[in-house]
C-alpha cells in the first residue's frame, strides 16, 4: 500500500513531559551551575511554556527564564526574543545547549533506562494503533525534533517493530516539510498519498506555505503540545484538520486520506 503516514513524536505519541522536565532541569543546573529549588513553581510555568517551543535545546532555557521575569503570560508571548536575549546574555550557543541535553539523555540512558523510560507516558490507545497501522501495512515516518534513537527506544519499549518505522531526528539537521520532501522522492508517492500528523501549527504552516508540497494532508493533533486558541484557529479555509485522538486511535485510516 503506498500510503504514508508521517506522524511528530513528542505530543503526538509520546507525552514525554516528565521527562522533558527532569532532563532540562539536570541540563540547566550542569550550564548554569544553578541549583532549581522551586520544583513544583517550575513544573508549572514549564508545562504552560511547553506549547511555544520548537526545538528541545530551547526547554533548559526555560528555568534561566523563570529567574529573570516572574510573568508566565510575558514569557509564553515573548518567548522568542527571550530566547535570544538568554544566548546573547550569557554567551552561550543552541549547539551547546542541545550537546549537553543530549549528553543528559544518553547518560540516564546508559546508567538506568528503565527509570529513564519510565519518565515517558504514551497516549491513550496510541501504542496499539501505531501497531494496528503497520499490521495493515501504511509506511510509517516519524519526523521528530529530538534525536532519532531515542524516539526508537521509547517505541521498542511498548515491543512495537520499530524495523518497520523510519525515523527521522533532528540528526537530519532539516526543516520539516523538506522531510517530507525527500519522502515523496524516496517513495515516488503523490502527495495526497502522505497524511502529516503534528501538534505545532507552526510546522504544518510551514509545509501547507511549500507550492510543491500542496496536497500533503495535514491534521493538528489537538490532544498534543498546544492551546486551545491553536486549536480554535484551525478552520476548514486553513488547508488543515483539526484531529482528536479518538478519531485518530479509533478512526479508519482510509478516512484520512479521503
Amino acid at each position: 500500500m503506498n500510503k504514508i503516514l508521517a506522524l511528530d513524536f513528542d505530543g503526538v505519541i509520546c507525552d514525554g513531559m516528565a521527562e522533558y522536565f527532569h532532563s532540562s532541569r539536570l541540563t540547566y543546573e550542569s550550564i548554569w551551575k544553578n541549583p532549581v529549588n522551586n520544583l513544583d513553581h517550575s513544573r508549572e510555568i514549564f508545562n504552560y511554556l511547553r506549547p511555544t517551543i520548537e526545538t528541545g535545546w530551547e526547554m533548559p532555557l526555560i528555568f534561566r527564564a523563570i529567574e529573570m521575569e516572574k510573568n508566565k503570560q510575558f514569557l509564553f508571548s515573548n518567548w522568542q526574543n527571550i530566547v535570544k536575549n538568554i544566548l546573547k546574555k550569557d554567551n552561550i550557543t543552541k549547539e551547546k545547549i542541545a550537546k549537553e541535553l543530549d549528553l543528559v539523555r544518553q547518560n540516564q540512558i546508559n546508567n538506568n533506562i528503565e527509570q529513564w523510560l519510565g519518565l515517558h507516558n504514551f497516549y491513550d490507545d496510541i501504542v496499539e494503533a501505531i501497531k494496528a497501522i503497520i499490521y495493515k501495512n501504511y509506511k510509517i515516518f516519524i519526523i521528530t525534533t529530538k534525536e532519532g534513537i531515542f524516539a526508537k527506544k521509547i517505541l521498542a519499549s511498548q515491543n512495537i517493530d520499530t524495523d518497520k518505522i523510519t525515523f527521522w531526528g533532528k540528526e537530519q539537521k532539516r526543516k520539516k516539510y523538506d522531510s517530507i520532501r525527500v519522502i515523496l522522492d524516496q517513495e515516488k508517492v503523490k502527495p495526497t498519498d502522505i497524511c502529516f500528523i503534528e501538534d505545532r501549527l507552526e510546522a504544518l504552516e510551514g509545509v501547507r506555505q511549500q507550492p510543491d508540497l500542496a496536497g500533503i494532508r495535514l491534521f493538528l493533533a489537538s490532544w498534543g503540545y498546544n492551546t486551545p486558541d491553536i486549536r480554535a484557529s484551525v478552520t476548514p479555509e486553513s488547508g488543515i484538520t483539526l484531529l482528536s485522538l479518538t478519531d485518530f486511535t479509533k478512526g479508519d485510516m482510509v478516512n484520512l486520506f479521503s
